[in-house]
């Protein structure tokens, strides 16, 4: 019950974003700005990582998906399965993962 109102949030802020154009270089340094490694709260990793100009999201080492700027801050996979939300802050940036029926029994992000 408590993602309802969430999801709700995040797709209103989505809509009010989409008034907002994106530049393809806007959307270029975004892909740049989010690459990296990140922790999550439970300790695992996720990688996004930038190959030839298209940005994956690797959750483990086996589960890639694509994501392409849908709109400022906000990157999405063509299924819209997997979103991640980039949140800058001062001198640090963070990101948001939302995923759709991740599979089964896996764990999300990589244990090194």
């Amino acid at each position: 019950m408590r993602i309802l109102p969430c999801l709700i949030l995040a797709c209103f802020d989505a809509t009010a974003a989409a008034a907002t154009p994106i530049t393809h270089d806007e959307a270029t340094q975004l892909k740049y700005d989010v690459e990296g490694d990140h922790r999550l709260e439970n300790g695992n990793r996720v990688r996004l990582s930038v190959v030839d100009g298209r940005l994956y999201l690797d959750l483990d080492r086996s589960y890639r998906k694509e994501l392409d700027v849908v709109v400022p801050n906000l990157l999405a996979s063509r299924d819209a399965l997997v979103t991640v939300q980039y949140l800058p802050d001062k001198g640090t940036g963070r990101i948001r993962i939302r995923h759709e029926r991740y599979p089964a029994g896996r764990r999300f992000g990589e244990v090194r």
